[in-house]
């Protein structure tokens, strides 16, 4: 069954007096940024008229715009009906889409990040921050966007076998990437634990955030669990220094709505690559043809926090190259940043790893919590859309 067909049964369930209240929303505009249907184009129209009419105006979103006028006429029942129909004819489709395999193709050995990134259409920009506005972060300026990034990355250890080579690239290509994006980058290299602690505590006071409208935090090391908690470790760390790390609970705690309330309803990404206790430590030892696991997770509201894989699970990261993760993050975002929301970019980096990695047995993860006032994450419900709106 297609949208139409679903939409003119929906409609089939108004009495003429209601089908000419739908009609006066159309030619109204339904809401702010939708434009009116003429009022000549429906005067004689019946419910199949009344359908094409919305799809040749509103060809991608005429079903959410049935939606939102059912629910100006409190008709609530119908439009959670239409609603639910409609995501059970579009979800296929979709699927199909983004998951083609053509369109995905795995990252090469001798990849290159891209020369710039693809801006967003004016278009697309207005309809998103008019017919949308209710489920995305707005940004604070009309212009450009406004934010500040933290990259720190241990790359040179006290012990020489935990040296991460390779890690260079990745510094260099996510500074270009969060640039290109408009943020101001705050870098910092080879810190111990208490150093990196003392940076983003610093980097949550800065006040910047007051006037920005999201951040990201990277962080690249080595890792471990200390007290059932994951944790970073320093570039000191070893076993006549066991205590040089670094608490990842604490890049919650100093960038919250109690320690950094300039950033209070704003988007907070952090993307970590670093291993994760246990056995996983071991794969530090890097031969020429080999690879470094890197891996942990942690979730906390406002924030969407993205790992290079599964607990207990090995990461990738050549060398030569740097990491897959990175790799695919500076791909992805720098050919897709202008269209897609920020959870389905990471969908697609992890479909690359998946394609690039195919008989390895994880996947990236992502937690995310966000405050009550937008959408969430659930079964019943669309996530609430951060994206990266990237201006000429």
């Amino acid at each position: 069954m297609d949208i139409k067909r679903v939409m003119t049964d929906v409609l089939e369930d108004l009495v003429d007096k209601e089908l000419k209240q739908f009609i006066w929303q159309l030619c109204n505009g339904v809401t702010a940024g939708i434009e009116p249907i003429p009022r000549a184009k429906l005067q004689t129209s019946d419910r199949e008229d009344v359908v094409d009419c919305m799809v040749k105006q509103y060809p991608d979103d005429a079903g959410k715009i049935a939606v939102q006028a059912l629910c100006n006429m409190k008709q609530n029942e119908l439009a959670k009906r239409l609603e639910l129909k409609l995501q059970e004819v579009q979800q296929p489709v979709q699927e199909e889409v983004r998951n083609d395999p053509e369109s995905m193709q795995p990252i090469q050995s001798d990849w290159l990040r891209a020369y710039s990134i693809t801006a967003c259409s004016q278009q697309f920009k207005h309809r998103l921050l008019t017919q949308e506005r209710n489920d995305v972060y707005m940004p604070t300026s009309s212009s450009w966007r406004k934010g500040s990034a933290l990259l720190i990355n241990n790359i040179t250890f006290d012990r020489s076998e935990y040296n991460r080579p390779g890690a260079k690239l990745d510094e260099e290509n996510m500074e270009w990437l969060l640039r290109a994006l408009g943020y101001s980058v705050e870098k910092h290299t080879n810190l111990s634990g208490d150093a990196i602690n003392r940076a983003v505590k610093n980097f949550s006071k800065r006040y910047e955030h007051r006037d920005s409208d999201s951040t990201f935090v990277v962080i690249m090391s080595h890792g471990n669990r200390f007290d059932n908690k994951d944790a970073i470790l320093g570039v000191h760390y070893q076993r006549k220094n066991p205590n040089d790390y670094f608490f990842v609970e604490n890049i919650f705690s100093h960038l919250n709505s109690v320690n950094c309330p300039a950033l209070i309803d704003k988007p907070k990404v952090i993307l970590i690559q670093a291993c994760r206790g246990g056995t996983t430590i071991t794969c530090v030892y890097v031969s020429d043809s080999a690879f470094e696991s890197d891996s942990w997770v942690h979730k906390e509201k406002d924030f969407v926090c993205f790992m290079s894989s599964l607990p207990d699970v090995c990461a990738y990261r050549n060398p030569h190259n740097g990491s897959y993760f990175f790799n695919y993050i500076v791909d992805v975002f720098s050919t897709s940043a202008h269209k897609y929301d920020i959870m389905e970019l990471f969908r697609r980096v992890n479909c690359l790893k998946i394609k690039m990695l195919p008989h390895s047995n994880f996947k990236m993860q992502a937690k995310c919590h966000y405050l009550n006032k937008y959408r969430i994450c659930s079964a019943n419900c669309q996530p609430l859309i951060c994206v990266l709106l990237v201006n000429n």
